[in-house]
């Protein structure tokens, strides 16, 4: 069941890790409201599931052990790589290799369950077994699926983060940070198979084929236990997980949901009743401090963008295009806060190139409030545009170039005749010019003359 793709992702690692520094300033950071509680847990972080945003934050970068809650890594590798009725056979490895008096439900060498099955072990009863089974499954070996653990942690974001095991017994080199195990499980929501295994309070393991009696579990979160813990059930809680080792003390992962907003608890090194109300508190003071608000409607479009094609090296104009978010964007906000303060960052190119398709991802909006990012929508093309196509075909130039040839000695034989019209025009003009000057000059002639006839005529008399 090991992935092909495992190679690519230990070579994308490098370069995840080449731009951490540049990817760390674009992460959802803290949302800031009033009255902000006070924590005992050494770390401790409250998150929005839907946009991973930091509503409450305690040493949320500090490195801390994470104990069992280290199996919903676990869980996520083996819903995104494996089926769920499939089989595992549990091998001696797995069933020993675990400390002895830890969490566990009894699998033998041999044995065989489905994923489906182990997953509820792992994730409702914390069995260390199990979780080495579901490595074996998945990658074939424990080293080799801890090692995809570590990468596909980091791809997420997860960067403070390195696993060992899938279950989260100590180990110096196993460790995480409350953002990171947030990180972590976020993504696993994303997956329904996971929301049903980590929401479910009871489960029963049919006899096997080396055990003739069922397993009966019983998740073992107290928020979330309500048959079991109903003094301490916390209303809207869909999940969790527990974790505990001398060296990481109690850690704990809360999943809860009222109202549509639903957000992700957790808590660090902790004592066992402090890492309870510590998670209370937390989900109190998202519930009753911060809204929901529709911020982007997918059917409205954002901008327009103009459209060019290039035809022979030249751009041609060819329009416009109404981009969209690719999804209705709603998130939480203090209450109080008009959502008009949230700043809309678009980021997409002055113009699109045909052909486009319908919903072409065209570029993307940053959503900030406070100064900080509180998430990023992609901005989709609203139709498609072809490409436009050269206006002359290879035929079309030919007759082209022969209607050109012959209207070419047609103006020179027009540019001809209309110079010889002008020059013939002009010496026309002179020729009338040099008359009238001749019979003005004939005039004054005559003119003169007859003044001298008068002027001797008078001195005789």
């Amino acid at each position: 069941m090991y992935s092909s793709h495992f190679l690519g992702r230990k070579i994308s690692l490098l370069v995840i890790l080449i731009f951490v520094v540049s990817f760390v300033n674009y992460m959802p950071s803290k949302i800031f409201a009033q009255n902000e509680p006070i924590i005992q847990s050494d770390s401790a972080i409250l998150m929005d599931a839907k946009t991973g945003a930091v509503l409450y934050e305690k040493n949320i970068h500090k490195r801390q052990f994470p104990a069992s809650i280290t199996k919903i890594m676990t869980a996520l590798l083996a819903v995104e790589n494996g089926n769920l009725e499939d089989i595992i056979t549990f091998s001696h490895n797995a069933v020993y290799n675990i400390e002895f008096g830890s969490s566990h439900i009894g699998m033998r060498e041999g044995e065989q369950i489905t994923l489906r099955d182990a997953l509820h072990g792992m994730l409702l009863m914390s069995a260390n077994e199990v979780s080495n089974g579901i490595a074996e499954y998945i990658d074939g070996s424990i080293e080799q699926f801890a090692e995809h653990m570590t990468i596909r942690a980091k791809e997420i974001g997860a960067y403070n983060t390195n696993f060992v095991n899938p279950h989260g017994l100590h180990d110096e080199n196993h460790y995480t940070t409350a953002y990171d195990m947030a990180l972590i499980a976020r993504e696993a929501l994303k997956y329904d198979s996971f929301r049903e295994v980590v929401g479910t309070t009871t489960y029963t393991i049919a006899p096997t084929n080396l055990v003739d009696e069922p397993r009966y579990l019983a998740h073992q979160h107290r928020l979330f236990n309500k048959k079991a813990y109903p003094n301490s059930y916390y209303e809207g809680c869909i999940g969790g997980k527990t974790g505990f080792t001398n060296e990481a003390s109690h850690t704990l992962v809360t999943y809860a949901k009222r109202n549509g907003i639903e957000l992700i608890v957790v808590v660090l090194k902790s004592e066992k009743q402090a890492m309870y109300d510590d998670t209370r508190t937390l989900l109190d003071y998202g519930f009753d401090n911060f809204e929901v608000v529709t911020i982007l409607n997918k059917k409205t479009p954002v901008v327009s963008v103009p459209v060019v094609s290039i035809i022979n090296d030249k751009k041609e104009y060819q329009g416009s295009i109404e981009v969209y978010a690719q999804e209705d964007f709603a998130c939480l906000i203090p209450k109080g806060i008009s959502k008009e303060n949230i700043i809309k960052k678009i980021s997409i190119p002055e113009e699109l190139t045909t052909p486009i398709e319908k919903n072409q991802v065209a570029g993307t909006m940053d959503l900030i409030l406070q100064n900080k990012m509180i998430g990023q929508v992609n901005l989709v093309t609203g139709d498609s545009i072809e490409m436009l196509q050269p206006v002359f075909s290879t035929k079309v130039e030919e007759k082209m170039f022969k209607y050109e040839t012959s209207n070419k000695y047609l103006r020179m034989f027009i540019m001809v005749i209309s110079t010889i019209l002008i020059l013939f025009l002009l010496f026309g003009v002179l020729v009338v010019m040099i008359n009238l000057s001749r019979r003005q000059k004939r005039r004054r002639y005559y003119m003169s003359k007859n003044r001298l006839r008068f002027t001797k005529y008078m001195q005789k008399r």
